[in-house]
């Protein structure tokens, strides 16, 4: 049966929310503010789907999504809001989780920190399926054939086009390309065959002045290639008041942060779980003549904290676990930088940080993903002095 309501806001995972009697059904599709006809699909996972049927009342934000594969595919989710909207809609994410989970309400909103919408992707994964290349439709496993992605760099996309009919053969793959956005390194595993292609396509060089980052296509790398010089400027906007302290680097991955730390601090402990990202974090200290780092090769979650100036975390989107928490508190570390991509684990884990006597002094939103209602947050945490 259908029903008529307006859109109250944009929840996590780009649905819009409407109140429906007693119910909260999630519509994707839609834009705050926007009068909509929908259908109650059903629940999922303990929430109300909706399904939209028409929109009554259009927002004046609304656009036509520019990708042919928009609703398929199932990379993009936002493309129908003007990219003002988008940004919008994120902050209007971060500031519900922050006030429902976090228990937090900032005395001014966070910064928000835009990018280019178009070409940003250092990493992308494409999917084969039965001889079908492309990317997984939305909430299924099916892969979409797309003609192209105004994500890729233009020389990604091409070297995807090129290469699709060697794949055609491919009962299960995937496909892996990082790009710099001039060149790109590309690894094809396959089902029950392994690696595929040339080792001469193995890696590129990401230069963000004075520091250069040899990446693997299997190797973990910030997502957007205009937001990396931004994410090094907001660490080392907090490294100029802590030069010459010990700083640990927890989930670092390549080194990303590793190498800033290193050339601001006495003395860095970096550790990193997966043994491809430990190979690049050790090849990325060698390229950058960094003597001063300690590698663990263990999972953060379960490391021991010393004593610390300087704290900087980057996990998965998982978030961090109240072990560790305990255990960054009990180190009395004075300053934690924490990197999150996921607003829920971010909120949940600022809250016990609080509990733990922590302050954010600086909250920020990378927009890392346009298109899409993921997002980067930024904030550095205080001790309080009374601790």
């Amino acid at each position: 049966m259908a029903s008529i309501g307006i859109i109250l806001a944009i929840a996590k995972g780009g649905a819009g929310i409407v109140r429906d009697g007693e119910k909260t059904v999630f519509i994707p599709g839609v834009i705050a503010g926007e009068t909509v006809e929908y259908a109650v699909a059903g629940r999922l996972r303990s929430a109300w789907q909706g399904k939209l049927l028409r929109v009554l009342q259009a927002s004046p934000q609304r656009v036509e999504p520019p990708c042919p594969h928009y609703g398929d595919c199932g990379g993009c989710n936002l493309q129908h809001m003007s990219y003002d909207e988008q940004l919008r809609s994120k902050a209007g994410i971060l500031a519900d989780n922050l006030r429902r989970i976090a228990r937090y309400e900032p005395a001014s909103p966070p910064a928000l920190l835009g990018s280019p919408d178009e070409r940003y992707r250092v990493k992308s994964e494409f999917q084969v399926r039965n001889g079908t290349a492309g990317f997984f439709a939305r909430e299924s496993h099916r892969v979409v054939a797309v003609s192209g992605c105004r994500l890729l760099p233009v020389v990604v996309q091409d070297f995807f086009l090129a290469r699709r009919p060697e794949l055609v053969g491919c009962e299960q793959g995937q496909l892996q390309v990082i790009s710099n956005g001039r060149e790109l390194a590309a690894r094809l595993e396959t089902a029950g065959a392994g690696e595929k292609w040339p080792s001469r396509d193995r890696a590129i060089v990401l230069d963000l002045a004075p520091f250069s980052y040899r990446c693997g296509p299997q190797q973990f790398v910030q997502a957007n290639l205009f937001q990396l010089r931004p994410m090094l400027d907001l660490l080392e906007k907090t490294l100029a008041t802590t030069a010459g302290a010990t700083a640990v680097d927890l989930f670092c991955g390549g080194g990303f942060f590793t190498l800033p730390l290193a050339a601001r601090c006495r003395d860095v402990l970096a550790v990193e779980s997966d043994p491809d990202n430990v190979s690049a974090l050790r090849t990325n200290l060698a390229l950058n003549r960094v003597k001063n780092v300690r590698v663990v090769h263990g999972d953060a979650l379960r490391t021991a904290i010393p004593e610390a100036g300087l704290v900087v975390v980057d996990p998965p989107r998982g978030g961090l676990s109240p072990r560790l928490i305990a255990s960054l508190a009990a180190s009395a570390a004075p300053t934690i930088v924490y990197f999150s991509c996921d607003s829920a684990t971010f909120a949940r884990d600022l809250r016990l940080f609080i509990q733990q006597g922590y302050q954010p002094h600086e909250l920020t939103l990378l927009d890392n993903f346009p298109h899409s209602d993921h997002f980067e947050i930024f904030t550095v945490l205080k001790k309080r002095s009374n601790q």
